[in-house]
Parts: C-alpha cells; structure tokens; sequence
C-alpha cells in the first residue's frame, strides 16, 4: 500500500476517534477559510501529519473555482508529504506542479524539489543502482535549463555524491567476485568497470584486481588454456604498470607476477 494511502487512512481513523475534538470538527466542516487556516497553523508547527489532511481536501475544493488558493495548496501538499519523508508522492506532486502552473515563479523551485525527491529516494550503494544514472541526468537537465539557478551548488553536490554510490558499487561488485575466488568473474568485471568508469576513484585496485584475478584463473586452468589465459594477465599487468609505474601500491607484486608468469609459459611450452 502506498504511504497516501496509508496515511489517509490513519486520519480517517483518527478523525472518527476524534470527532469531537477541535480538528475533527474543522476537517469534517465545510468553511474552507477555516480549514486553511488551522492547515496553515499546523505547517508553521511542523505538525505534518495533520496539516496535510486539510491541505488534501483545499487542494481539491480550489481545483473546482480558485487557481491561485489551488497553487498555494498544491505546493503545501507536496511539502508535507517531503517532510513526512514521503519522497516518491511528493516528487510526483512537484512535477505535477511545474506541468499544471507553467507560469508560476515556483516552477523552478518545484522542478528542483521533485530532482531533490528523487535523490533521496535512491537505494543505498549496496543496493541496485539502476535508477541512479537516470536521476542523474535528470538533475543534469535541469542544470542546462536553468545555468543560473541557485540550486546549482546543489545539484553538483547531488552528481558528486551519486555517482559515488554507482562507483562504490561497482567496486563492491568486482571485489565481492575476488574475495570469493570467482577469479574469471572478477577480472572481466574490473575491466568492464575500468571502461565504464575512467574517473573511478578505486581504480587501481579495479587495476590491481583485474591482473590478480586473470592470473589465479590461468594458473588454476587446465595446461592446454593457461597459456592463452596467462597472457592476458601478461597483458592487464602491463596496463597497470603502465599506469601507475613504480609508484602503484601493488607495482611490486605486478612485477614479481609478471616473472612467474612468464617461467610458468616458458615451462607449459617446453613440456607441450
């Protein structure tokens, strides 16, 4: 069940419960003056939870005969449900807001809100990713729609951190593969993320990971494969060489496996 329509049940409850009460009484009234202003009230409060069933029920008063109450309450709505955390709902009302008022001074600050929802929504980085490069280039549109924006800043921090998470997973991936001895798996996807993602922060390890794995898998091969195999780690070791020359963290190790790689050829060629 989606969180509106979870929450509109807890308040129909709670207003049975509580019909006699103050708010019971305004919610079940008819006096739209009276309802906003209590909505209004409750939002200065930050009591949400309550503030948006009246907003819920302006919103559909003013879609009939006011389109400026109908604005100030559409934006209300999709507040509360932001600051109820509520991020899915409220990204749909700030998008719906910006396609319904086109000529409203909000319709950036809502075309950011509804970026802003989406970020929040997405999964942790252990998570699948896929919507992650999505919101990103939906934050990238809006950068090249409004260049002077002051969400900009924003929106920079929101790509950095973003694709921090899409490069984070994608290490965790390739190191999950090596550390459970998948070496075939963990080589071809540290390339595969080396081609993906040129900016990777974890690129030497991918680097390192990439020869390490190819290497294991040749050696454990049977003899008529571990030539072809071994020298393809031949070959990714010299990427990572030529990359990070003695400076790299694991260049002593690339070099020391380059030698016996090359005695391991030399011995497979004798004996075949």
């Amino acid at each position: 069940m989606r969180f509106k329509s979870k929450l509109f049940l807890m308040f129909a409850l709670l207003t049975i419960l509580g019909g006699c009460s103050d708010y019971g009484k305004i919610f079940k009234g008819k006096n739209a003056t009276i309802k906003l202003a209590k909505a209004e009230e409750l939002y200065a409060k930050e009591d949400f939870g309550r503030a948006l069933p009246l907003y819920e029920q302006l919103k559909d008063e003013y879609f009939q005969n006011k389109r400026d109450s109908l604005e100030l309450t559409y934006v209300k709505v999709a507040y509360c449900y932001f600051y109820l955390k509520a991020y899915e709902d409220a990204s749909t009302l700030f998008k719906d807001f910006t396609y319904k008022f086109t000529r409203s001074p909000k319709v950036v600050d809502c075309s950011y809100m509804a970026l802003y929802c989406d970020y929040m929504s997405v999964a942790d980085y252990d998570l699948d990713q896929v919507n992650t490069i999505d919101i990103i280039n939906e934050i990238q549109e809006f950068m090249n729609a409004y260049p002077d924006s002051d969400y900009i800043p924003k929106c920079n921090e929101h790509i950095d951190n973003l694709r921090e998470r899409i490069h984070k997973k994608a290490f965790e991936s390739v190191n999950q593969y090596f550390q459970i001895s998948e070496f075939k798996a963990a080589s071809a996807a540290a390339v595969l993320a080396l081609k993906s993602y040129p900016d990777i922060p974890q690129k030497e390890e991918l680097e390192y990971i990439a020869y390490k794995a190819q290497f294991l898998y040749g050696m454990n091969s049977i003899e008529s494969k571990r030539i072809e195999r071994l020298e393809k780690a031949i070959d990714l070791i010299d990427d990572y060489l030529d990359a990070n020359r003695s400076a790299g963290l694991h260049s002593p190790d690339a070099t020391e496996t380059r030698v016996k790689i090359i005695k391991e050829i030399t011995k497979l060629k004798e004996i075949i």
